[in-house]
Order: structure tokens, then C-alpha cells, then sequence
């Protein structure tokens, strides 16, 4: 394919380079003449591990070229990869002006042309390709969709394995609304053995902000154990390399289901442990911090969620921590049912894992788990009977609004029979709205 490459910093010389290796005929365009010269010359325009060899080879072949004029390279090329920077701001979000000066340059040569397909590589914030899909319609006076096309395809490309990484990625992403454009996108990479997805736009978007946070995270959390081990005296390469030797929960896709806060009786108990014993040690550790603290704000979301629905009663599928256990024990459920208790609100609770013996034992638990919470977040203490609360599953079935806490598949053919006026919120954001004629709602 004939591909023009906007862009010659480190994503666009690499990608260039790297298309050209997989044999497409690949136009670099930048507005800083040295690396346009640079690049003609066979010399990389940044030092990238490999990069000299890939540029002087494909360049010897006619296989790579560059140009400072965008005219000359769309009029050349069916598709362009826009690989231009996206600097932060001094308040810290993104800069989308260079990027906006390239579209206008492509928008205006696009006047002369029948089609073609732009595909960002850029990484850009959910929001940002409408706002470049405008710039390109207004100065073209053409219609995305159908006389051009717009595309995101981040890229997952690490400085000093770039090369390898563009080779050998996790997964190419492809964000379109149209299946063929991803089709022949994919084509572009049909050398290269790698898992292939088709996604919306906002999804292409986020992923690459959603993938460094994590890594960031990552790296942070691990430092922050690795001061703990110190000041204790333990070896932190030795406790961290067990660590990732649990591929079942630590090192897995396991907890990375978006759905409600975690409860139980372990994670709460043992981050706070491991929070107060750092302070003990005069170790500042704010990530290991922020996680009660942050559960705590997704339990406050959920209330937000409710209480804007504006009824009143409610019915709550399932008050054990999680399915299959008895254990109510830290269960996110409980500050939420205290909270509409005090608010007047009529509840209703079923679980089939809790009989009728169990529910005398847990208004002791209950009170217990709020007074905990009382004196850490200020709630308003709530000395009613939890046990009165309980009910048999069709008087919750019949209530304004069903609240699912925990993740019990099964209940979806339950819910199915609600009406269309009755809301189902989903804590676990376990089905979808097609599932149901009621309304629904998750967090």
C-alpha cells in the first residue's frame, strides 16, 4: 500500500520505518526540514535501537521517502497515519493544537482528492476525534464517513524496544464505525502475528491512557511495598518475585472486572494494616493509602446512582460480600442500605444464601460494620433492625428499583420479567439494557 506518515518524531520515524520493512511504498512529512533531509539521506531523524538500519535499508530500496510539503504526500498515498506529538499543557491535559494544524493542512488537500483514509496514531483523550473529524470537514467542505474516512489506531510502542514492540505488540486496536476501513487497516499489518481488534472510537482512545496509568500504578505500588520491605528488613525482590508467581489472582485479568467496591473481611482488614504499619515506619506510602479511600468514593457513586433515580423503595438482590458465601462481613452494601434507611427510604432484601437463622445472627454483624465505618467516615449511625429489612423474593421483585450487589449470573432470567416503569442498577455491571424491558442502570 501507498502510506503517507504525518509526524517524524519517535512514533512517526518508527512507524515509517517499520511499514516500509513490511514492504508498503511509506512517505514521511514533517514541517522541520532537518529530518525530512535526515530521513532521505538514510539516517533516522531520532536514535531509536535499530532505527539506522531499518531507514538506510528501506531508503536504498525506494521503499521510504520524506517531504516537508503534505500535498505531495496525500496526493501520493491512499491512507495516512497522523503521528503527531501530543504535549501536556501547563495545567496537565492534553495539547491537540499541533494536531489540529495537521488536519487543516490534510483537510485542505483533501478538496483535491476523491478519498482517503486518515488514521490517527496519536495518543488522544475520548472526546478529541470529533474534534479533529470537524477541523477536517470544515476545511474540506467534504463528509467524514463518505468522502474520507477517519480512523484511531494507537500505537504501544516503548522507547528503546520500539522497533521490537511494533513487531511483536500485545494487540493491534482499530477504532471505526466501519467495518471495512478496519479491514484494510488490518491488511496494512497482515505480516505481523498479533491479536486484531475492532472497537468504537472513544475505546481506541482511552485504551492507550488506560494501559500507562496501570504501569504507572504498577511501578508505584511496587516501590511503595519495596520502602515497607526495607524499614523491615526484608528482601523486596525475593517477597515481590513470590508475588508474581500467583498467576491465578496477583498476576491475571482476575479483579479487573469493572463492578463495585471490594468488601469481605480480608481486603479491608489488611490494607488498613499495611497502611497504619507504614506510617509506624515513617514511610509516606499515598498509594497504598487511597485505596480504602477510593473504594469508600465508589460506594458513594453507587449512592449518587440511586438517589437520582428519585424513588423510594427499593429491593436489594443479595447481601453477602459475594456469591457464594454467607459471610455479610464488609459487604460496600451495607453503608448503602444505612444510608437510604436514615433517608426514609422502604427497603427490601433477599439473598438465598442467608436463611432464616442466619438473619437473627446479623443485626450484631450489621451494627458492627456500621459503627466501623461511623468512626471512619462520619456516617450517620443507624441502630434499626436489619433482619426486619428481609423479605421473600417476589416482594423485592415488586419494588421501584432493584439493586443487584453482588455477582450472581442467575439472576438475569429473574429480572428479565420486570417491568418497563421498575429500574434495575447494577453494581456489578454484570448484563446490558437489551437484557431487560425495565430501565437500566450501572455504575
Amino acid at each position: 500500500m501507498k502510506i503517507s506518515v504525518f509526524g517524524l518524531g519517535y512514533v512517526g520515524a518508527v512507524t515509517a520505518a517499520c511499514l516500509a520493512e513490511l514492504g508498503h511504498k511509506v512517505i514521511g512529512v514533517d514541517i522541520i526540514k532537518y529530518k525530512v533531509d535526515f530521513l532521505n539521506n538514510g539516517e533516522p531523524p531520532v536514535e531509536e535501537r535499530g532505527l539506522r538500519a531499518l531507514v538506510k535499508k528501506s531508503v536504498l530500496k525506494g521503499r521510504l521517502s520524506a517531504t516537508t510539503n503534505p500535498k505531495e504526500a496525500i496526493l501520493n498515498s491512499e491512507l495516512s497515519f497522523v503521528c503527531v506529538g501530543t504535549p501536556p499543557k501547563k495545567n496537565g491535559d492534553i495539547d491537540i493544537e499541533p494536531l489540529k494544524r495537521t488536519m487543516n493542512d490534510i483537510g485542505k488537500v483533501l478538496k483535491e482528492k476523491e478519498h482517503h483514509i486518515i488514521v490517527i496514531r496519536s495518543t488522544i483523550f475520548p472526546g478529541t476525534f470529533e474534534k479533529l473529524k470537524k477541523v477536517l470537514e470544515d476545511i474540506s467542505g467534504k463528509k467524514e464517513g463518505k468522502d474520507f474516512d477517519l480512523a484511531v489506531n494507537p500505537e504501544f510502542l516503548r522507547e528503546g524496544s520500539a522497533i521490537k514492540d511494533f513487531f511483536n505488540p500485545p494487540y493491534i486496536v482499530v477504532g471505526s464505525n466501519k467495518k471495512e476501513i478496519c479491514q484494510k487497516i488490518f491488511k496494512i499489518y497482515k505480516k505481523i502475528k498479533s491479536k486484531k481488534f475492532i472497537v468504537n472510537e472513544k475505546i481506541a482512545q482511552a485504551i492507550k491512557y488506560v494501559n500507562n496509568s496501570w504501569h504507572a500504578l504498577k511501578v508505584t505500588f511496587t516501590n511503595e511495598i519495596a520502602s515497607i520491605c526495607k524499614a523491615l528488613d526484608i528482601d523486596s525482590k525475593k517477597l515481590m518475585g513470590l508475588f508474581c508467581e500467583d498467576k491465578q489472582l496477583n498476576i491475571s485479568p482476575y479483579y479487573l472486572n469493572p463492578g463495585f467496591s471490594y468488601g469481605g473481611s480480608c481486603l479491608p482488614k489488611d490494607t488498613e494494616v499495611l497502611k497504619v504499619n507504614a506510617k509506624k515506619l515513617n514511610l509516606k506510602t499515598p498509594v497504598i493509602n487511597s485505596i480504602q479511600e477510593s473504594n469508600f468514593e465508589h460506594i458513594k457513586r453507587a449512592i449518587n446512582l440511586i438517589e437520582n433515580l428519585k424513588k423510594k423503595n427499593i429491593g436489594i438482590l443479595g447481601i453477602t460480600f459475594k456469591e457464594g458465601t454467607g459471610d455479610i462481613r464488609g459487604n460496600p452494601i451495607l453503608p448503602i442500605i444505612n444510608h437510604f434507611l436514615n433517608k426514609n427510604y422502604k427497603i427490601k432484601i433477599y439473598d438465598k444464601l442467608i436463611d432464616e437463622s442466619d438473619i437473627k445472627l446479623l443485626d450484631m454483624s450489621y451494627r458492627e460494620e456500621i459503627f466501623d465505618l461511623i468512626n471512619k467516615k462520619n456516617l450517620k449511625e443507624q441502630t434499626g433492625s436489619i433482619a426486619s429489612l428481609f423479605s421473600n423474593l417476589n416482594d423485592v421483585l415488586n419494588q421501584e428499583v432493584i439493586v443487584v450487589s453482588n455477582r450472581e449470573e442467575s439472576l438475569k432470567d429473574i429480572l428479565k420479567n420486570l417491568k418497563e416503569h421498575q429500574v434495575i442498577v447494577d453494581l456489578q455491571n454484570l448484563f446490558k439494557q437489551e437484557d431487560f424491558k425495565a430501565r437500566y442502570e450501572h455504575l
